[in-house]
């Protein structure tokens, strides 16, 4: 993010450049000289987070983010009378100063997914040539088919996949990464195996060590070896089942 500065007072202004400066939100920081020249960095930079002086010609040098600067309550009031995300008091206090940069992030994260969704929404209209109504009714009739048919959508190397648990034959650790091998492809997630039990849920697929589990569905019988349990899969697979997880899933 990139912050601009325009305080009543050089001294308190040169403080707080040199606060932000030093916090890593910040790429840039812009400290303004005049009236004039703060509108001119504002126009410039028109997603900055300002951090302005609060007075009565404020709602004039506002950038569309800002942080009202002060020291009493009535131009905390002004402020954000006045549209502002926070307020901070000199003499600065960290604590003070990072909560109002955490809310201020937060809210420029939100409008700039926001904004991401309506490119993305006007980008499928224009490809698809429909109106904004028609696709947005299309995508929730999908949503709600998917939902309706427990479809999961998971992210792998080559964008997203959507897997119905019935898919699943097992699931199995590879380094830092989780294999779900389906009937008709293997699909690589950076997860661990207890978020994909939990998303898929463990009455659709059990888990037999640690780094494996399976779907019960394509299991063809379990095979005992001395005091070693074993399940055989449909397609001929062999997998051990240690003694934790047979008494506590498969019996």
């Amino acid at each position: 993010m990139i912050a601009l500065v325009f305080l009543n007072s050089l001294s308190t202004q040169q403080r707080l450049v040199n606060l932000l400066s030093s916090r890593v939100e910040f790429s840039e920081v812009h400290q303004a000289n005049s009236l004039s020249h703060s509108l001119a960095l504002a126009e410039q930079h028109t997603r900055a987070i300002g951090f302005y002086s609060v007075h009565q010609s404020c709602r004039n040098i506002a950038s569309q983010y800002w942080v009202g600067v002060g020291t009493k309550q009535c131009e905390a009031i002004n402020a954000f009378s006045h549209n502002a995300l926070g307020f901070i008091s000199y003499p600065f206090n960290d604590t003070q100063l990072s909560n109002s940069i955490e809310y201020v992030a937060a809210r420029y994260a939100i409008d700039q997914r926001d904004g991401r969704f309506k490119s993305f929404i006007y980008g499928l209209c224009a490809q698809y040539g429909v109106p904004e109504l028609s696709l947005m009714a299309t995508l929730k009739r999908k949503l709600d088919e998917t939902t309706k048919h427990n479809v999961i959508a998971v992210r792998d190397e080559k964008g997203w996949s959507c897997l119905h648990p019935s898919e699943i034959k097992w699931i199995e650790a590879a380094g830092d990464y989780m294999c779900i091998h389906t009937l008709t492809e293997n699909v690589v997630v950076r997860a661990t195996l207890c978020d994909l039990l939990m998303r898929f849920g463990e009455e659709n697929v059990k888990r037999c060590s640690r780094s494996l589990a399976v779907n019960p569905l394509h299991v063809a019988r379990f095979e005992q070896h001395g005091n070693q349990q074993r399940v055989v899969m449909v397609d001929g697979e062999t997998f051990k089942i240690t003694q934790k997880y047979y008494y506590q899933f498969w019996q």
